[in-house]
């Protein structure tokens, strides 16, 4: 999770730098001047080159990855539903 952002690790740089964009998406959205259909078909036409792709990429692992230590942190999480 920290470290060096060569190493497969979460490059917390890029989201930092990148933040302000992000948030302008996310407004977009939320007043409905992007959706999210248009969206994701941008960042799909420009792919891995695009540096909001990048930083939106990031932050999903940091999402994945907080969701993770919860579900290990809470064994009710683990535990199956019987009917």
């Amino acid at each position: 999770m920290f470290g060096d952002p060569d190493k497969d690790v979460i490059n917390w740089q890029l989201i930092e730098n990148h933040w302000q964009n992000l948030m302008r998406v996310v407004l977009s959205i939320r007043e409905g001047r992007l959706s999210w259909a248009a969206l994701l078909r941008r960042l799909g036409n420009e792919s891995k080159r695009n540096r909001i792709y990048q930083a939106y990429r990031e932050l999903g692992r940091v999402m994945r990855t907080i969701v993770l230590l919860r579900y290990l942190s809470a064994p009710q999480l683990r535990v199956l539903s019987r009917p």
